[in-house]
């Protein structure tokens, strides 16, 4: 796929619209993707912004990410560092060793199909060092704007130009990431949601999601305000909504079980009989299962 690329879309009004619908506020990274879509038009030289998102587990951080992809109208591959203690696994291992295999960022590029994907580096503050090698190290080559031009995967032996690929980088914490790799990075950092701003998600998207997902319509299940904001106030004390997606997922399928058994024909979760509804132990469990 390298000769192959994806035609991106620059259309200010239409990168808002698509990231507006698919996500709540975020207004400085999404200001930030117009501006790049913008100047890009205007000199296709540019270099791409390297872009690390940081915040608390749950903020949106790789969904956001995966929208970009899809407002820019480019191939999305998400690799997660996380862990990785081996920089061959990052830029390839040389033929001479048994298994030898191309490193995560040239596989990215294969398997996304085209040569300006936009790939998402996850986790990067959990990167270890060993005697394998340092990964951020490895890292610098792959980001750095005055390098990745000349890349070269150790297995394909050969300079590749990564300039074309936009890089997304997340981290919960700036704290644990090398200092030489944060210097390259644009760093953007998400707050936790307030109730409020729980509130809005969960009618705007969560729910809408959730009920699609489950095959349900709103001629059989309804929130009220009321109920959304103990559901938060009781079960949701996290920064993000991860926590609140997976109780209204819940709460869709309870509800859609008692539909199709026909005890009830419409269900109004309220906030007098949300808590019939939820089952702790079952929620993780589901969790559980699904790792």
């Amino acid at each position: 796929p390298f000769n192959k690329s994806s035609e991106e879309e620059s259309n200010l009004k239409k990168i808002s619209e698509y990231l507006d619908k698919t996500h709540f506020k975020m207004d400085e990274v999404k200001n930030r993707i117009k501006e790049y879509a913008y100047f890009k038009e205007k000199n296709p030289n540019l270099e791409n912004p390297i872009i690390c998102l940081v915040g608390s587990p749950g903020v949106g951080k790789s969904t956001i990410a995966s929208s970009i992809a899809g407002a820019l109208k480019r191939k999305f591959y998400k690799i997660s560092v996380g862990g990785l203690n081996d920089s061959s696994e990052l830029i390839g291992h040389r033929r001479t060793y048994l298994g030898a295999l191309p490193g995560r960022i040239m596989s990215g590029i294969e398997k996304s199909g085209v040569s300006n994907p936009v790939i998402v580096l996850d986790e990067v503050d959990k990167l270890i060092t060993s005697y394998d090698g340092d990964p951020a190290s490895a890292l610098l080559e792959v980001l750095d704007p005055e390098q990745n031009n000349t890349f070269t995967d150790h297995y394909l032996n050969v300079p590749y130009d990564l300039s074309d690929t936009l890089f997304i980088c997340t981290a919960n914490s700036i704290d644990k990431i090398p200092e030489p790799l944060l210097n390259r990075m644009e760093v953007i950092e998400f707050s936790g949601y307030t109730p409020i701003e729980k509130e809005q998600i969960a009618k705007e998207y969560l729910i809408p999601e959730s009920m699609k997902k489950i095959g349900l319509t709103k001629k059989q299940i309804g929130f009220t305000s009321s109920g959304i904001k103990n559901i938060i106030k009781d079960y949701t004390m996290e920064s993000g909504v991860r926590g609140l997606k997976r109780i209204i997922e819940h709460l869709c399928r309870e509800s859609a079980l008692k539909i199709v058994t026909g005890e009830e024909n419409k269900i109004e979760i309220t906030n007098k009989n949300y808590s019939e509804y939820i089952d702790i132990h079952k929620i993780h469990h589901d969790e559980v299962g699904k790792s």
